[in-house]
């Protein structure tokens, strides 16, 4: 494989070894430079250590030349906001709000991702990966996981743990607003802001899912597939994620056209969303949802955080 031409920093030229100017801005080359605060990068760093610009888009991969904007090649955006929460460890992406076509738009899947539907939601944060073991050891006293890893995803948890992990975060972090997403907040955040996405990242399966066909039978360490354009890992496969939605088949029908969500607790079933390492592709699509009984648990059943925005950058 072809190795990816280096760009010049202050305007994306593709250059050559051995140049030291760029023939098209006339810029002195010289090693990698953020394109945020100038400091020197390797080559594979896809975000600054200093400043946090991204340095590869979270979409295609393609070396960014500019601080913001969009990639040239996708048209992903060149930086997402992302937040650190200090007292969990927790990386959360600024998911811009916005309006959707949610469900079944590729008709490949069942009645209860009909009918496809206009939602509107406003601004959120998301956790780049579902919450790992790490994570979870640091506020639980037990890890429930069958595949022991500190990297693998928290797995085999049932609803009323996770809503007992989400009570001790809240406390740690000062009362800070972590909640499940809503399947609507979901589905927008894999498909990178509600786009015509199959998978979360895009139509290919295998760059951005572990599933049945490649996870040699287990989950694995999060961030291993290429993120989806927000720079969200996971979306598809590795583990089924809890939701905050209450299960209904027709949900579609009565859904809120802002902000919907379902919540009734006398029901017995939760959302589920995303697939798992040991599901087909189908069971992986950004718009496949399924159910689980709240006190049931599994291997290739885990979660993710959202983190309440009220329209803020800075939660």
């Amino acid at each position: 494989m072809s190795e990816e031409p280096r760009l010049c920093a202050s305007c994306g030229e593709p250059v050559e070894p051995g140049w030291k100017i760029c023939p098209a801005c006339e810029a002195a080359l010289s090693e990698p430079m953020c394109p945020g605060c100038g400091r020197k990068v390797r080559e594979n760093w896809r975000r600054c250590p200093e400043c946090e610009v991204r340095l590869r888009c979270g979409g295609c991969g393609r070396r960014l030349a500019v601080a913001d904007g969009r990639c040239p090649d996708c048209s992903a955006p060149a930086a997402v906001p992302v937040f650190s929460e200090p007292a969990t460890g927790i990386t959360f992406h600024h998911v811009a709000g916005g309006e959707f076509l949610m469900g079944d738009t590729y008709g490949e899947g069942i009645a209860n991702e009909q009918p496809v539907h206009s939602v509107q939601l406003v601004d959120y944060y998301i956790s780049a990966c579902c919450i790992t073991q790490s994570q979870w050891d640091r506020f639980m006293p037990q890890n429930p996981s069958r595949f022991p890893g500190k990297n693998n995803p928290v797995e085999n948890v049932n609803l009323s743990e996770v809503k007992a992990f989400i009570d001790k975060v809240r406390t740690a972090s000062g009362g800070r607003r972590f909640a499940l997403p809503t399947e609507a907040q979901w589905e927008y955040a894999a498909r990178s802001g509600g786009r015509e996405q199959r998978y979360a990242g895009g139509d290919n399966i295998e760059s951005v899912a572990w599933y049945a066909d490649n996870s040699d039978g287990r989950p694995h360490p999060v961030a291993g597939r290429r993120p989806n354009a927000l720079g969200l890992f996971d979306m598809s496969g590795n583990v089924w994620e809890w939701c905050r939605d209450s299960f209904r088949s027709d949900a579609y029908e009565v859904h809120a056209q802002k902000d919907p969500v379902i919540e009734d607790d006398d029901s017995a079933e939760r959302v589920i969303r995303g697939g798992s390492w040991n599901l087909d592709a189908w069971s992986a699509r950004c718009a496949r949802r399924f159910s689980f009984r709240n006190v049931d648990r599994g291997p290739g059943l885990g979660f993710r955080l959202v983190l309440a925005d009220g329209g803020s950058h800075d939660p």
